[in-house]
This record gives structure tokens, sequence and C-alpha cells, in this order.
């Protein structure tokens, strides 16, 4: 992950940026005009206490772009690769053949989240940032930290347009004192894929995935016992696992309720015998042969090549992969990203996706994906044309289309509803799994508790993920690889607070 430039750094770079920008004032502080920290004060993620008033925002300068001379060229930055970064140019190429007033130009910013935002922080000291860029869900408190952002919900009060269109999760999840940051978002959860093969041929029932970590065990020793894979579950030693399970059983990662409160952040709060007892399911699973433990990379899909090799029958993954996974089932190797995939025989497998599997019972997520930002460090007619096309992007068509080829999950409910995501859902398996998926998203993620607000996510992950690593790789004890990493968090989130941020 990046290594973060220091708070306070970017608490001037930000306010050198903002001093040089046209097109809207700040007030108050904090993001926006809000308190850096301010939040729900326990009315939910995207709430504000009963009474108080809307915060003050920075203006969304739309009426700019009629006055502008000429074409306005605005610049995305993405990350995204194979499916959804071809959507995204495509996209990009259709509006620009829409209309005459704004030229859009994407640019890909390195193959993962954490290199983008390293790419971010740079410019924010360089005063060269994007005009739109699409971030990691996760740097969601951060962004709106950085004082670089201009809310969403500026915009929508500008134009007298409602978040009542987007998915209400979302929403909830991406708005802080009841104002909603990003303008658009690629939303994912994660599902557990498996072959319904293995499962046949071992007696089990291939229509019914495992609901909870007990049956995951149980599943896995059947299928092991009957000869059919070696090690039937394999799991990427990732942190969202991990933020997930937790999540769904609503305990909470940070204090300040959990990161979205009034107060400031200050420590990690997961250090409790529920985190200990998923470590030490993890590290029993490896311990008795029936779970292969791929260690996290960037970009590393070893656990879906053993699935795809049938080495193993169960994993856990994004359901932004479904398209990616069909692709590559139909033959398409590119999406493997230069993998190995010489071991792969396709027909021999059945995929199949369910509600991810947790403590008490399936389907309990956390809000995932990425999150597209407008910046206000431009002129006005740059943030003008950037909601622009914001405005054609959150269109029914283009989500129905950028859902369609990316398997992101709609952010505007209509598109859910549109004949050819039904057909989609109901006629193709990656369409089933990512109907999955959406369900999964309205109905298993609680809105008072869509997952955590991190300013430092950026060093929880790690340590989590080195935790999982020293527990499965050095036999460190469960415990001890939990505390040590709370205390990794703790320190981590402090630093933040300390740098100026909540």
């Amino acid at each position: 992950m990046t290594t973060r430039c220091r708070a306070a750094g970017i608490t001037v770079a930000a306010t050198l940026l903002l001093g040089a920008c046209s097109g809207g004032t700040t007030t108050g502080s904090g993001a926006g005009g809000t308190p850096s920290g301010s939040g729900p004060g326990g009315t939910g993620p995207g709430g504000t206490a009963a009474g108080a008033p809307a915060p003050d925002l920075p203006a969304c300068p739309v009426d700019a772009l009629a006055a502008a001379n000429g074409p306005v060229e605005i610049v995305l930055w993405h990350s995204l690769s194979a499916k959804p970064a071809e959507a995204i140019n495509a996209a990009a190429e259709r509006y620009n053949a829409s209309q005459t007033k704004v030229h859009l130009r994407v640019e890909k910013q390195g193959v993962a989240y954490a290199e983008l935002l390293r790419k971010y922080e740079s410019a924010m000291q360089s005063r060269s940032l994007p005009d739109l860029v699409i971030t990691e869900d996760t740097a969601t408190r951060f962004m709106i930290d950085s004082d670089t952002v201009l809310p969403a919900e500026s915009c929508l009060r500008a134009t007298g347009r409602s978040k009542g269109d987007y998915v209400p999760t979302a929403v909830d999840h991406f708005s802080l004192d009841g104002v909603l940051y990003p303008a658009s978002a690629n939303l994912s959860d994660i599902l557990t894929y498996y072959n319904k093969n293995h499962f046949r041929r071992a007696g089990l029932d291939p229509d019914k995935p495992p609901t909870t970590l007990a049956e995951v065990r149980a599943d896995a020793e059947k299928i092991k016992a009957a000869g059919v894979a070696d090690k039937p579950l394999v799991l990427k030693l990732d942190s969202w696992f991990i933020e997930t399970q937790l999540t769904g059983d609503r305990q909470p990662i940070v204090d300040n309720d959990n990161g979205r409160g009034p107060g400031a952040t200050s420590a990690a709060t997961f250090d409790t015998a529920r985190t200990v007892e998923l470590f030490t399911w993890i590290k029993q699973m490896h311990r008795d042969g029936l779970l292969e433990a791929v260690p996290f990379a960037e970009g590393n899909i070893d656990h879906v090549l053993a699935m795809g090799a049938q080495k193993s029958s169960m994993s856990v993954e994004s359901s932004a992969a479904a398209t990616s996974v069909q692709a590559f089932l139909r033959g398409d190797t590119t999406v493997a990203g230069g993998a190995d995939t010489g071991a792969i025989d396709v027909n021999g497998l059945d995929i199949g996706a369910g509600r991810v599997f947790g403590v008490a019972g399936p389907g309990r997520a956390q809000i995932g994906g990425g999150a597209w930002y407008l910046t206000r460090t431009g002129p006005a007619e740059k943030q003008a044309a950037s909601w622009d096309f914001m405005t054609w992007w959150n269109g029914t068509d283009q989500q129905v289309d950028w859902h369609l080829k990316s398997g992101y999950l709609p952010f505007v409910t209509k598109a859910a509803d549109d004949p050819k995501v039904k057909a989609f859902w109901a006629d193709t398996p990656d369409g089933r799994w990512v109907a999955v998926a959406y369900q999964e998203l309205k109905e298993g993620v609680n809105p008072d508790f869509t997952g955590p607000l991190i300013g430092a996510y950026d060093k929880f992950r790690p340590a989590i993920r080195n935790g999982l690593d020293a527990m499965i790789f050095k036999d460190a004890d469960p415990q001890a690889a939990v505390t040590q990493a709370a205390q990794e968090t703790t320190a981590a989130v402090q630093e933040y607070r300390d740098g100026g941020f909540g």
C-alpha cells in the first residue's frame, strides 16, 4: 500500500491548492466546511443529528460551463484494468461524441488503487490534480480530509437533483455529516465462488454453497475426504476478508463510531475475541490441510488460478471479478494479466457464486469498490464540465452499459430494473453471480453499519495482512497477531490525527 505523505504536509498542500482555485469557497473548517472528523453522531453513516442545520458546502459552479469559450478539456484518472478499463475508454468516446461542450481525456495511473493514490498525493503538492479521479472506497476519509474534493452534494443542491436515485446503502457509506462526497461509485461486495462439479463429486448439494465458517469447514472436509481437492478452500490473505466478517457482525474496527463520529478517531478496536476467532479459524483450516493460503500482492490471482486448475473448490473474491472470471472461462486468458494459465482446463469447471459466508450467516457484507470524485482545484468551467460528465455517467443507459461490461454493481437504482440487466442476470453465469451480489448489497449491508472510515486505511490493511502472514507462515499465535495488528493501526490513526486530520 501507499506510503502516505504526512498529514500536515497534505494539509498545507491542499491549502495552497485551494487558495489558487476558482469556483466556490470553503466556509468553516475541515472538508467542505465540515469540521474535521464530523459525522453522523449516532444517526447512521450518512445522517445528521436531528434538527441540525445542513453543513456549509463549497459552491458548485454549474453555470460556468455555458460561459466557457470552446470545448473544456477535463482529465479523469483511474487505475482499473481489463474489462472495466475498456468500458471507461469506450464511455469517454461516447460522451465526447454526444456533445461539443466538453472533451474528456482518460488517463490510467498505474495498475492498483494504491499506486493511483500515491500519484494523487504527489499531484496535490505540485498543484496538478486531475479534474476527476476514481479512488478505492477505502480512501473516502482521506479524500474528504484532503480538502481537494468538490462534494457531489454541492452540485446536487445547485441543480435540484436528488440522491434518491442512488443505492441507499452506497449513499450512506460515502456520506459524512449528511453530505455525499463522491459523484458516483463502482459498487461491489465479496462473494463465495465455488466449483459445483466438486460439490457434486463430494456428495454435496451443488446449489447450496456454505453460509457460515462452520459450514465451510464441514464442506471442505467432505471434499478432501472424497479426494476431489487436496486443499478445498483457497484464501488470499487480504484484509478485506477480515473487514467483511467484522462489519457483517457489527464489530467496529476503530473508535469514534467506527471513524464516523463527531470526535477524533484515535484507536483500533478490533483486538477482540471475534477477530481472534477469525484468525484462529484460518490458522486451523490451514493446519488441517483444508486451506491453501495465498500471500497478498497487488494483482496476485493465484487463488483464482487454483480454482481454475481445480486444485481448490472454494474461494472468496469481489463481485466485480465476475465478468473477468466469465471471460476467462470462455477462453479469454488476457484477463489473467499475464499470469501462467497453462494448468487451466475450463472443461471441468462449473462455477457458482453465493453470498459471502460469515461468522453466523451469509451475505453480511461491507460496501466495496471505488468512488468517483470531482476535484475543486481547477477553474470553475472545469468543475462545471466535470459535473456535466458525471450527470451523463449517472444516466440509466450509461450505468446499464457499465454494469454489463465491468461487473460493478449499479449505483443508480433504475439501472437494476432495465430489461437488458434483467436478462443478463437471468441468462448468463456471471449475470447470475452479480445478481446475488446486488441482493447482498441491498439486503446484507446494514445501512447503519456499512463499514469504517479510516484516514489511515493504507496502514490498517497492511497491519492485518502482516498479522495473517505471521500467523500462517511464521506460526505466530492468533491472539498475538491480532494484538500486533491493532497496535500498528492505533499508531497509524494517531499519527494521522496528530498531523491535523480527524
